[in-house]
């Protein structure tokens, strides 16, 4: 038995390295997630670069952030050191006095094959869903013609 549960791999899921792009679940997944798991809301337009020195580039409508990421089981983290506004004036004049903040906690995602997962619940009914997919990596632009 012990010999059994030695030949099992329980290393962490490998994070691809590259761009990820969100997407959002067709008509049919959109009701299933709906009904069985309450989620009402999709992010969309979101893209993460996630670099092979631990860094990444995380933009998503309104903002650009960047920092260190981490891996944990099964888990993507975002360490945030940076966050600006993604309009230059904005990031130059604030909005009505404000700039964004780095939030205290990192962001997390759910490693599922080749795309990141994270489910949001914005209130006591409603649930947002953030799917980002692999797109590819840097260093296929370096190859492709």
């Amino acid at each position: 038995m012990l010999l059994v549960l030695a030949s099992f791999n329980f290393q962490n899921p490998k994070i691809k390295t590259g761009i990820y792009g969100c997407v959002r679940p067709g008509k049919f997944e959109q009701a299933w997630q709906r009904y069985f798991h309450g989620i009402t809301r999709y992010t969309v337009g979101s893209e993460l670069i996630i670099g092979a020195d631990s860094t990444f580039k995380y933009t998503t409508c309104g903002n650009i952030l960047t920092g260190k990421w981490t891996t944990v089981n099964d888990s993507l983290f975002l360490h945030i050191t940076r966050n600006r506004w993604r309009k230059d004036s904005l990031d130059r004049f604030g909005f009505n006095g404000m700039w964004p903040e780095i939030p205290p906690k990192p962001i997390g995602y759910k490693i599922k094959n080749d795309c990141l997962e994270q489910i949001r619940k914005l209130n006591a009914t409603d649930k947002d869903i953030e799917v980002l997919k692999f797109n590819h990596s840097p260093a296929q632009d370096k190859t492709d013609p």
